[in-house]
């Protein structure tokens, strides 16, 4: 795609294949390394994540528990083979023939290993454009990395990437790639949850304004993480796009659109102008440029237009009030039923919390997963174990014979059962057992069922408890007295 930037033209004729005059550029390119970034900003780009060939990637032999990019260059990309696929027909024959980049070519001595951008709405899920995952074998030959950004202090990139940072891509879970109706978008599935990140909030339904102020975070040329504030939306009319005035090049498709004033991502960054133009004059390959309204603008895919965000709203209402008509409804759409966003609660874990139990049956016949598990690691067993009872004990069978794991636990080490203890269900304690629950199932501090009982002086309980064989731990049954 193409870097959009504020620029005078002086003196210049703009020839069929390339410009053929001095360009004076009156304005600036906003892209900004990460740590030049505003603090909100940088907070936005640590839940941004770079598509990297698992080739590009090899373990630091001195360092434990860290990883190396690749080192190659944009200037490198440029000498690179004429037949490079990212290449245009024309930066091509001129690479081959030795013509190298303009004089303040910005980042052409940086890396630029990462092959396309995404960014984390939920603790497993990243987003990024449908073009992105038609590479073969995506996720057997790509890797998602965070924090592929240039350090302050010694301005290199890629070589101190935490092990940890790099994820696998588990499976394509929603994707679609139709250039006559617009659509360009992927949801994908990471191994395991992303730790220490804040998934994005995204735009699930409120139309974004004419002229909104825009920024964009993700990897252009394939080169470390860069913000690029100060863009505009330019066309508004298209029901799965809009087109925006963005810095941006190959590489940052799959980016993170943002509204500039809420921090909300609007869409996904899919495609554009041309990156980079031969300038026959000066005999040199330079960023194209354009005026701030000229040219045709750069695509974003509108967040509503993955099927999934545009029903959400409405699977996990009707999850949490049983509403049956509304959620058919959803279900014949044939949507991801387990997609979820910040909070990584699934339209199951919802509708366990709430003990919907036509619902949770309906979720699970379309393959919802029993065992999800939410930000906190809490699943749909943890969710019903704050307001099982007698009344809604048919929801626990439910789950259970759905194959719910009784030992599940979530980030404090807490089952089900320890959870209902912690809100003082005993009923809901009782049923759990009566389950096959673990009655003696510990906490991360050692600490078993009585002891939320015990704390809040009901002897009662912890007698009851006992007679049925919770174990009797001094540390546990000391009652203290209201």
């Amino acid at each position: 795609m193409k870097n959009v930037v504020r620029l005078a033209v002086v003196n210049c004729v703009l020839a069929s294949t390339a410009f053929a005059g001095p360009l004076v550029i009156y304005g600036e390119d906003n892209r900004q390394e990460v740590f030049e970034a505003s603090a909100a900003h940088q907070a936005l780009a640590k839940s941004t994540a770079s598509m990297v060939s698992k080739n590009e990637i090899t373990p630091d032999l001195m360092s434990t528990g860290v990883v190396r990019l690749t080192q190659n260059t944009l200037a490198d990309w440029l000498k690179g083979p004429p037949a490079e696929e990212t290449k245009s027909a024309a930066i091509a024959e001129a690479s081959a023939a030795g013509i190298s980049f303009c004089p303040g070519t910005r980042f052409v001595e940086q890396p630029n290993p990462a092959m396309c951008s995404g960014f984390l709405i939920a603790p497993d899920l990243i987003v990024t454009a449908g073009h992105c995952v038609e590479l073969e074998n995506m996720c057997d030959e790509y890797r998602w990395v965070f924090d592929f950004h240039v350090n302050k202090e010694t301005n290199q990139a890629g070589l101190d990437i935490k092990e940890e940072n790099v994820f696998k891509c588990k499976k394509v879970v929603s994707n679609l790639l139709n250039n006559k109706y617009g659509y360009d978008y992927a949801v994908i599935q990471l191994d395991r949850a992303v730790p220490g990140r804040t998934p994005l909030e995204i735009n699930d339904g409120k139309a974004i304004l004419e002229k909104q102020s825009l920024l964009v975070i993700g990897n252009p040329s394939g080169l470390p993480t860069k913000v690029a504030p100060s863009a505009n939306v330019r066309n508004n009319f298209h029901p799965n796009y809009f087109s925006a005035n963005l810095d941006t090049f190959q590489g940052n498709s799959g980016s993170a659109v943002f509204n500039a004033d809420t921090g909300v991502v609007e869409g996904i960054l899919v495609r554009g102008e041309e990156d980079y133009v031969p300038n026959y004059q000066l005999m040199c390959i330079q960023a194209n440029v354009c005026e701030t309204d000229a040219c045709r603008g750069e695509d974003v895919s509108r967040m509503t237009s993955i099927p999934e965000v545009a029903v959400n709203k409405y699977l996990m209402m009707a999850s949490i009030t049983g509403n049956m008509e509304i959620l058919n409804k959803v279900l014949e759409l044939n949507t991801w039923v387990d997609f979820n966003t910040r909070d990584g609660q699934s339209a199951l874990i919802k509708a366990s919390g709430a003990a919907q139990n036509e619902v949770m049956k309906a979720l699970l016949a379309k393959g919802a997963d029993v065992n999800k598990q939410d930000a906190l690691g809490n699943t749909s067993l943890h969710a019903l174990a704050q307001v099982l009872a007698a009344t809604n004990a048919d929801a626990l069978t439910t789950l259970v014979q759905a194959g719910a794991n009784l030992e599940a636990r979530n980030a404090l080490g807490e089952t089900a059962l320890l959870a209902a203890g912690k809100s003082l269900n005993l009923e809901a304690v009782k049923l759990m057992i009566a389950a096959g629950a673990d009655k003696n199932a510990v906490n991360s501090n050692g600490e078993n069922v009585l002891l939320s009982f015990a704390g809040q002086g009901d002897e009662k309980a912890v007698l009851e408890l006992m007679s049925m064989g919770v174990e009797n731990k001094s540390v546990m049954t000391k009652i203290v007295s209201k």
